[in-house]
């Protein structure tokens, strides 16, 4: 069994794409984003949730309008946006449901937001208090469960924040509780009654929770029913606690899942410059690429899994295998695509790919435009099939990247003409 066979990237005509779009290029699959979302909403249902569970998508692990266009026509779902050009942006491409996480914004900010009518969580009492003597026309507010320097107001502000909304006799709206990133199911469910206990006690009156995001996601894993948090449990815990502890029937709660809904629906292709160079310090790979400053993999030293592929695009399954770096192709000393090395079957050489899988939140948003290495492309299969270049390839003097106001389909190959019959045979 190969590595691809795991991934919808398996069904892909990557040399197609990569004839027309060039590498780099990031490969996003709007049937996997579909499937992803439908995963969350199924198990909404099935726990007796799905008329509370609202789900809005962070804006900014991928920030291209064209991959999240699928949430336009699903129910319960929205954006979570942070700056107002995110929110002018995707305005223009048609979106409409929004929350605002900002973190700590000026009070000009918060003007702004306020004409637009979308729920802001503020994050620290001074924020607050500028919204309820401008009379905004809600109040929500993030609360740092971890007390740490995350913007959110912290436990121990939470008295002087209900005599606020009682001095200007106002409630809140709703309460995002931020809880950290990356965690399990049970670390997920414990933080439920923290939650819920925080209502109860402070804020009764709130008319949504927002559990925020940090679900976790298992980038080691290649099957896909290993890498995905488990939705399922994790709502009928909600309910299950909600229950017990009377949370109110029209309380809505809400999530903000990034990497569980987009991480699986992106892969990098990258093209391989060399055969393996061995020397007395290590053994690399050298690629087109350049190094992904990502959460997934720099920050937390975490390795994508990766599938090599040959001059025609089929993967090569060697067991034969050399431990190398892959290298970037600026001359900065750690320009490495991941962190670790990985296993280079034997086969990879100076015509072959590479793609690295998981890639869709926090890379395309973060790769490139680095020592003047121009961005890459971007391709989009609809759920037909058919690939999209949704934004084009930088040149040589771009530092940005280049998002088409319309997506492009591809050109379709030529047929190829029939060999000529070779006479005497």
């Amino acid at each position: 069994m190969t590595a691809l066979t795991h991934s919808w990237l398996n069904n892909i005509d990557l040399a197609h794409i990569a004839e027309e779009a060039g590498t780099p290029v990031f490969v996003y699959s709007e049937a996997q984003f579909r499937k992803n979302l439908d995963r969350i909403r199924t198990a909404a249902v099935e726990s007796g949730l799905d008329s509370r569970v609202e789900l809005y998508i962070p804006f900014f692990p991928n920030s291209n309008p064209h991959v999240l266009e699928p949430l336009k026509d699903m129910p319960g779902t929205g954006l979570l946006v942070q700056l107002p050009s995110e929110y002018r942006i995707l305005r223009r491409f048609g979106f409409d449901r929004f929350i605002v996480s900002p973190g700590h914004v000026s009070d000009q900010e918060i003007d702004f937001w306020d004409t637009t009518g979308h729920p802001v969580f503020l994050a620290s009492l001074d924020e607050v208090a500028h919204a309820l003597r401008t009379n905004a026309p809600t109040i929500s507010v993030r609360i740092d469960s971890l007390d740490s320097g995350k913007p959110g107001i912290k436990y121990a502000e939470l008295d002087e924040l209900v005599r606020l909304l009682k001095q200007y006799g106002r409630d809140l709206e709703g309460l995002e509780v931020y809880c950290g990133s990356g965690n399990s199911l049970e670390d997920m469910v414990g933080i439920v009654e923290q939650v819920f206990d925080i209502y109860l006690r402070h804020f009764p009156t709130a008319q949504s929770v927002n559990f925020a995001g940090g679900h976790g996601f298992d980038y080691d894993a290649w099957e896909e029913s290993e890498k995905h948090f488990d939705w399922q449990e994790y709502f009928i815990r909600i309910r299950q606690s909600a229950e017990r502890m009377d949370i109110p029937e029209h309380v809505k709660f809400l999530f903000e899942p990034a990497r569980d809904v987009l991480a699986d629906t992106g892969a990098l292709l990258l093209s391989v410059e060399r055969d393996v160079i061995s020397t007395p310090v290590s053994n690399i790979l050298v690629t087109n690429g350049c190094r992904m400053l990502m959460p997934s993999a720099q920050l937390r030293d975490r390795n994508h899994n990766v599938a090599f592929l040959d001059a025609s695009m089929k993967e090569i399954t060697s067991t034969v295998t050399t431990s190398a770096a892959l290298r970037g192709r600026t001359i900065l000393r750690n320009d490495y695509i991941l962190p670790g090395d990985v296993l280079v079957p034997e086969g990879v050489g100076a015509d072959g790919h590479l793609a690295i899988l998981d890639v869709g939140a926090y890379c395309a948003t973060q790769h490139m435009e680095f020592l003047n290495v121009p961005p890459a492309a971007e391709v989009l299969v609809a759920a037909d099939g058919s690939p999209h270049l949704i934004t084009s390839p930088g040149g040589e003097h771009d530092k940005w990247r280049n998002l088409l106001a319309e997506k492009r389909e591809l050109p379709a190959r030529p047929l190829r003409e029939p060999a000529a019959a070779t006479h005497g045979a």
